[in-house]
């Protein structure tokens, strides 16, 4: 039996039997207490759940590359890249997670390109973990490209995570890979360009290892090799443009640095290279066979779909001392690798990646040091139509942009303070038809809006390049990146006619489109507001796995990965 101590009297004497019982009535409050505190926080949590904010795991891909469903952390062996890989996909029917697992166990590299990549030995991580603000649609209508939690219409019982695209009451129509609104082409602003960007390229992340691939960006030779004319040098991952002011060099003339898209294998962009005539002791291609290899003697062209591979190289090599023949199979070599920028997705298996189409919308980031000079920089973006031209010019302390190579500029404005000094970020994008330029986060000049022909040009092979003249700078940090391309395969809604939306509907899409199924897909490609259950605003308590060995046993955990913990803009 427990009894309460006695409490000792300053004077000697004991405590009053009142005391000791109020010790033990102190208890049972404290008990009381507690027990209304776990109950009043139970409550909390539920009524914060019910009507605040509410945690919801992805499990799927569709919202790839900005959040994950479950998936594989992989570095690329050959460049160190490091990629999402998914393992579940909206595609997938149910219940066979496991089996497909184990079927996608091969990876292709999306920066550099490197196939094979197994991932057997790869642990799989779970998927983002979103906390999701209930209220949000309580005060405010969704944004166009706002991402959205709302439950399936075909089943109220699952919620699902895309974009919101299309608004009550418009036509919505998916052309050439981009959004149009009413006959209009949907255009993103920067903050929303960022946020939805893809990796393309990320120079600090270079096949190195591999002697057959090629450096994504080089420097341009002058067209006059004089000594004298100062030229950007490769610093590892940099780039150096020395101006040779102080020496008195002449320092006048523009040097610059390309971006060209190699790619290691497939493709479906066409190369061609001039060849006069067929040798005799070579088989030519059959025009009929369907090959990719082909030779036309009206125009003298030896031409090949995709990337020329290194076997068939060799093998129309081996047959022939032919000199002019060997110099075209060797040049369409090379140039067969230099394609368009594509679709593609790392984070998707090479099968669904086998449709992937050349695309225009490229962002092109950079760090750039201006150390001492009265010169200019500038970064040339190019969608094959229209070229866009952005002139940092440090003498006049001036921006200006100037449209297909013309001497007066389109746009002028003042440069930003501080640019000069000091390293600072620039980014300029070809998006949704519209040229941008901004330095550290700020939009310098107005985005400037352009129309596309009905009939398109290739899509560029080297879309984006940077130069300068009379400056000592430095250039790091070198990304390229793509927008979002929405594929039209398998759609039943928005493609060959425009989608009208009831007035109280939305057009959803995700963001990973080959393997998403959305509005362009369902029976009904409407999401009526009613079944919108919120706005995520952060990927919250993401875990990675991690393995516990003691002797012979073994067993896996799961780690908190803090760097995939972000606020969702």
């Amino acid at each position: 039996m427990w009894s309460a101590p006695q409490q000792v009297d300053p004077a000697g004497g004991s405590g009053s039997p009142e005391v000791a019982r109020g010790g033990v009535d102190d208890r049972r409050s404290l008990a009381r207490s507690l027990s209304e505190s776990v109950i009043s926080l139970i409550l909390a949590v539920m009524l914060f759940r019910t009507f605040a904010a509410e945690g919801y795991m992805i499990s799927t891909g569709s919202m790839a590359p900005t959040l994950l469903g479950y998936h594989k952390q992989v570095a690329c062996p050959t460049c160190g890249f490091a990629f999402p890989f998914g393992v579940a996909y909206d595609t997938d029917p149910t219940g066979e997670a496991e089996q497909l697992e184990r079927r996608r166990s091969v990876a292709v590299c999306p920066n550099c390109g490197q196939e094979h990549i197994h991932l057997e030995k790869v642990p799989r991580n779970h998927g983002d973990q979103l906390l999701v603000c209930k209220p949000s649609y309580e005060y405010r209508p969704p944004l166009r490209w706002e991402i959205c939690v709302f439950r399936n219409p075909a089943n109220p019982q699952e919620a699902y995570v895309k974009r919101v695209v299309g608004l009550p009451g418009e036509r919505v129509q998916i052309l050439r890979g981009d959004v149009f609104i009413d006959g209009e082409i949907a255009r993103k602003d920067y903050a929303r360009q960022v946020s939805m960007r893809i990796p393309v390229h990320d120079h600090n992340s270079r096949a190195l290892r591999d002697p057959l691939a090629r450096e994504r960006w080089f420097v341009v030779p002058h067209a006059d090799e004089h000594d004298s004319v100062p030229q950007w040098l490769a610093d590892g991952a940099a780039y150096r443009l020395q101006s040779g002011l102080a020496a008195g060099v002449d320092a006048e003339t523009f040097s610059w640095v390309q971006y060209r898209h190699w790619v290691r294998a497939r493709g479906r962009h066409a190369s061609r290279v001039p060849l006069a005539a067929w040798p005799q002791d070579v088989d030519p291609p059959d025009p009929a066979g369907g090959g990719r290899l082909n030779w036309n003697a009206e125009t003298g062209q030896l031409a090949y779909e995709g990337a020329l591979s290194e076997a068939l190289r060799d093998q129309l090599l081996a047959h022939t001392e032919d000199a002019l023949f060997r110099q075209a199979v060797r040049a369409l070599y090379d140039i067969s690798h230099e394609a368009p920028i594509t679709d593609q997705y790392g984070y998707n298996p090479p099968e669904e990646n086998a449709g992937a189409v050349p695309l225009r919308d490229v962002m092109l980031s950079l760090r750039l040091d201006v150390e001492y000079g009265h010169g200019e920089f500038v970064v040339e973006l190019t969608d094959g139509m229209q070229t866009f031209s952005y002139v940092l010019d440090f003498q006049h302390r001036e921006c200006r942009m100037h449209r297909n190579g013309s001497n007066e500029p389109t746009q002028t404005g003042p440069l930003p303070a501080g640019v000069a000094g000091r390293p600072v970020i620039v980014e300029a994008s070809l998006i949704d038809r519209q040229a941008l330029l901004a330095i550290d986060g700020q939009v310098v000049l107005p985005p400037f809006e352009f129309e596309v022909p009905a009939q398109l040009s290739e899509a560029p092979r080297s879309a984006v390049r940077f130069g300068g003249r009379a400056l000592d700078a430095v250039v790091d940090e070198l990304m390229v990146y793509r927008d979002v391309y929405y594929t039209a395969d398998r759609a039943l809604h928005g493609v060959e006619t425009p989608y009208r939306l009831p007035w109280d509907s939305y057009f959803m899409l995700g963001d990973n489109s080959p393997v998403s199924h959305d509005s362009r897909r369902w029976g009904d490609g409407a999401v009526p507001r009613s079944l919108l259950i919120g706005r995520p605003f952060m990927v919250h308590l993401p875990s990675r796995p991690a393995y516990l060995k003691i002797g012979p046993w073994e067993t896996q955990l799961r780690l908190p990965d803090f760097s995939r913990m972000k606020l969702i803009r």
